[in-house]
């Protein structure tokens, strides 16, 4: 608001005698005012003459000699008023801090305390308004106060204003109100990005902009009339410190918020000069003492006049053709205009000069652009709506155009071999059969989805009879079980009233979440119950599963949507049952809902509309015709897989391990590798394959990859944690065919892969080469240990020899008997059963003893040996690993000592399995050192015992104490 110059102050005297002053009055008081410098006359006993006038608005550093000091001053003004008493007005520049007012020797107001506020705690100075009365005739206004802020020039810089109650009322009000309404607006915008954060919109550029809101708040209500400081009063250092840190904050996120919009379009190194320098310019503000903050304040100026400068530019140079930029572009130069009012009002005389423009038009203009932007991404998400509706129905018209074409073929496939049945029972066609089946039930799937979305498929509801049904699902769903502990229990009773619905689509309904619970229970019970209410009745299938989370649990019934679609997901499937008993029981006029915790399990209810009136007939008793479709016999193929899941001793065909979940896909395996002389177990879990593979021997595992809990990949990597890749290969069966997938196999430990659909001459190629390869490593590892020991030391033939010779003539019976040691010994060492895998333990302690009792006489009483072997028991050993552990502690920890030792012979036996261990009580080593492989024949022992029974050595020692090598055998 503008105000008039009035009258001329002369030599601190002002007359109103000319001036209408009761309506609209508003004068600025500038002219000679009386000074004193360095005196708060108000309070002086004898008020001195005024030496000087000053001619205000000025600084008043100029009357002062000592500027070091804290100045302090007064300000004296005689208004001559010829009108009635009435209420004026006094409108204070800031200037001065503390201050007080008096008139006609009353105080009337002021900031602060003139006798208690010292330079630090100095109330900060800020533009106020004062009310009181002037009476006719003379009236004294004295305004006396000090600078604290001496980094500034002091004094009244701006205007001080005079004018009638209601006027200089309004005068306050307007500059007030406006500042408040620029930060109503803001706080609108504040609230509106604080929604978008609630709604779960939380991008980077929403974040800035609410910053750059809340910063641009800041910088209005420190400014002007200040008003955070009306509320919240502080000292004029921390308000001067907030001011300057306000505009660069400001700036900074504005920045950030820019960079954010356009990083897809353009980056700019100016841009992010700037931020740091604004950055570190922050930081210096906060750090910094006042004086040091006074002395670069040009720099506040500089970086908010240079900022949107550098944006605007950037924006329009860089990025002309995105839509919404003018609106950018338009923000920028509003920006400009608010920051070269920041410069210019350190110009302006009035005191209340808040220019709320420039930052309104600047907000508007990027709110517009964020319109823009919106209104743009809607457009395009319209579009892509649309276009993602075509894409849908074309797929689903290809679904069904494919169901149908595979329909076609699958029909003549399975006609051929129903026929062939008819003729001759055969179980690879029976196996065939059920598995175009289970093929056929995918297909009318995908035809059921695609008639529900369009609305075509038909209903032939009837009475139906729920307890009868019910029953015969149960016996159809009997074998899926898999041998689970799970009970399947049907709790519908006789007396249920009957149902108006079609047959077909219930048994589908019921199939579907049964076979569900199934998948995803692995131990409990599977309840079905039924309840009445109203005209309803409502169906449950209660599972002691898994669950599902809750999250899972909102999109669960969309078409393709699984619990687990992962490697490791339970069942696999196409994910189409649970929204196609959705729609089904909906066509019905019933509702399907669910009820589920995670590691509890789940509840499915399904309502159905009861049949009024109806009566149960012949027609009411579920045909089998109606249940055959859903009912696949796989019961003989699990009974043949499990088989082969029964163990057996070593044999000498190779002995091949097949994981899979499914056992239609592990009786296909078996069946297509029956040609072969191999011997084959089975495995549905990765875990019970684990199990297999610690119990038994394989030269192989053939693996799936997509399996429940365990993938094929975690298999393999637990296997390679135990066996080599020439130990134990394992082939790989995989659908996925991609890069990355093969990449992963090989990563996780895989020899080899086949991909599905398998060719068979393929499939058994890479079995056989596989399978050679571990045979060929055994068989080396089996001659290496025959070579070995036939490579009889010369130093120990020689010395038995010589043994026996000098006991000729001496010791005629010793030497029989080391004859006859030594006789055996040699004969068991070049023995070609050495070759074999195992051998009976008998005629591996038979070598040993031959070789003990050679030793014995060779050294007398420095070997000591004792036996401590079970009664009557039954163990396989590989051949010769005994002998060298035996050899092996003679050599390196009985011999070394002159007095000799004691080696121990012990086998122990538990239910699980057979410990061997040799204990000598020898010189010992010391084991937390790295072990030196020194004996290729430990090295060789250690490799065959891993291979064969998944066993190591376990070698315990201590340095003069002896040493115990032991290793363990599971019982078959």
């Amino acid at each position: 608001m503008n105000v008039p110059e009035g009258a001329e102050i002369q030599n601190g005297t002002l007359y109103l005698d000319t001036q209408d002053t009761s309506k609209d009055f508003k004068i600025q008081l500038n002219g000679e005012w009386a000074f004193y410098s360095n005196t708060l006359i108000a309070t002086e006993e004898n008020p001195i003459e005024p030496s000087i006038y000053a001619n205000l608005p000025e600084a008043w550093n100029h009357y002062f000699s000592n500027q070091d000091e804290i100045l302090i001053g007064s300000y004296r003004l005689t208004i001559m008023h010829n009108d009635s008493p009435q209420m004026y007005g006094l409108t204070i520049p800031e200037g001065l801090s503390p201050y007080e007012l008096y008139v006609n020797g009353k105080l009337i107001g002021g900031i602060g305390k003139l006798a208690f506020d010292t330079e630090e705690n100095a109330p900060i100075d800020r533009v106020a308004t004062y009310y009181f009365p002037l009476h006719k005739g003379k009236n004294d206004i004295i305004i006396q106060g000090q600078q604290s802020n001496h980094y500034i020039q002091g004094g009244f810089r701006k205007t001080i204003v005079l004018g009638d109650l209601h006027s200089i009322e309004q005068y306050k009000s307007f500059s007030v109100i406006t500042q408040l309404l620029v930060c109503v607006i803001f706080l609108f915008y504040l609230l509106f990005t604080i929604i978008l954060f609630i709604i779960g919109i939380r991008s980077k550029s929403l974040f800035y902009f609410t910053l750059t809101l809340i910063t641009t708040i800041l910088t209005v209500i420190v400014s002007s009339n200040k008003l955070l400081f009306v509320y919240f009063p502080t000292n004029w250092i921390i308000e001067q410190k907030l001011s300057f840190l306000a505009y660069i904050l400001t700036m900074i996120f504005l920045m950030l918020f820019f960079k954010e919009l356009v990083k897809e379009y353009t980056k700019s190194k100016a841009i992010m000069v700037l931020l740091w320098l604004c950055s570190l310019y922050a930081l210096f503000i906060v750090l910094a003492p006042i004086q040091y903050v006074y002395q670069f304040s040009k720099i506040t100026s500089v970086l908010y006049i240079v900022t949107p400068i550098a944006i605007t530019l950037h924006m329009t140079v860089r990025i002309k053709e995105q839509k919404g930029m003018l609106f950018l572009v338009l923000t920028g130069v509003a920006i400009i205009d608010n920051s070269l009012f920041y410069i210019e009002k350190q110009n302006l005389s009035l005191p209340y000069s808040h220019y709320p423009i420039g930052i309104l038009a600047a907000i508007t203009m990027l709110s517009a652009f964020e319109f823009t932007r919106y209104f743009q991404a809607t457009i395009q998400t319209q579009q892509l709506s649309i276009k993602l509706q075509k894409e849908i129905a074309t797929k689903d018209d290809f679904l069904a155009n494919t169901s149908h074409e595979l329909r076609n073929p699958l029909h003549g496939m399975m006609s051929i071999t129903q026929a062939m049945l008819n003729k001759q029972e055969n179980k690879d066609l029976r196996l065939l059969l059920s598995i175009g089946n289970h093929m056929s039930h995918v297909l009318d799937d995908l035809l059921d989805l695609v008639q529900l979305k369009e609305k075509t498929l038909r209903l032939y509801p009837k009475a139906l009879n729920l307890h009868s049904l019910a029953n015969s699902i149960h016996t159809i769903l009997l074998f899926r079980l898999k041998n689970k502990p799970i009970k399947l229990i049907i709790n519908v009773p006789e007396n249920t009233p009957l149902v108006w619905a079609d047959e077909t689509r219930v048994i589908q309904i019921f199939t579907n979440l049964i076979y569900n619970a199934i998948k995803f229970t692995e131990e409990g019970s599977i309840t079905v119950t039924v309840e009445r209410k109203d005209a309803m009745l409502y169906i449950s299938v209660t599972d002691t599963g898994v669950g599902i989370d809750k999250k899972l649990q909102e999109r669960i019934f969309e078409p393709y949507e699984q619990a687990d679609a992962s490697m490791t997901a339970i069942g696999g499937g196409l994910g189409l049952g649970l929204s196609i008993c959705r729609d089904l029981v909906t066509l019905h006029g019933g509702t399907l809902s669910l009820l589920s915790e995670v590691g509890k399990g789940s509840t499915f209810t399904f309502s159905l509309p009861i049949a009024d009136n109806q009566v149960i007939t012949t027609t009411d008793i579920i045909a089998p015709d109606s249940l055959r479709k859903f009912q696949t016999d796989f019961s003989s193929f699990e009974k043949e897989v499990a088989i082969t899941e029964q163990d057996s001793l070593i044999t000498s065909q190779p002995h091949i391990l097949i994981v899979d979940d499914d056992p239609v896909n592990l009786q296909v395996l078996v069946n297509a590798m029956s040609s072969e002389s191999y011997h084959i177990d089975t495995a549905t879990s990765g875990a019970a394959a684990l199990d297999k593979i610690q119990a038994g021997s394989f030269d192989l595992v053939i693996s799936d990859i997509m399996m429940p809990y365990m993938s094929g990949y975690e298999l393999a990597q637990h296997i390679r944690e135990q066996f080599s890749i020439a130990e134990l290969p394992i082939l790989f069966l995989t659908a996925r065919q991609q890069r990355e997938d093969i990449h992963l196999a090989f990563s996780s430990g895989a020899n080899d892969y086949v991909k599905k659909p398998m060719d068979l001459t393929e499939f058994t190629a890479r079995i056989q080469a596989l399978v050679r390869m571990k045979l060929s490593g055994e068989e080396r590892l089996r001659i290496e240990a025959a070579w070995l020991q036939a490579q009889i030391q010369p130093h120990f033939f020689f010395n038995t020899l010589n043994s026996i010779i000098s006991l000729h003539g001496v010791d005629d019976e010793q030497m029989e008997e080391l004859l006859l040691a030594f006789s055996d010994y040699l004969q068991m060492s070049f023995d070609f059963q050495n070759v074999d895998l195992v051998v009976p333990i008998d005629y591996e302690l038979k070598l040993v003893r031959s070789y003990l009792t050679i030793e014995q006489i060779r050294f007398g009483d420095r070997i000591q040996v004792m036996w401590d072997l079970p009664d009557n028991f039954d163990l396989h050993v590989p051949p010769l690993v005994i002998q060298t552990l035996v050899e092996n502690a003679i050599q390196h920890g009985i011999l070394p000592r002159k007095e000799g030792g004691i080696i121990t012979i012990r086998i122990t036996e538990s239910t699980e399995a057979y410990t061997v261990a040799i204990i000598d009580n020898g010189v010992g080593f010391d084991t937390t050192k790295p072990r030196k492989q020194t004996s290729v024949g430990l090295v060789n022992t250690e490799q065959r015992l891993r291979q064969i029974f998944g066993s190591e050595l376990i070698v315990e020692s201590q340095v003069g104490y002896g040493t115990t090598i032991a290793f363990a055998i599971a019982k078959k």
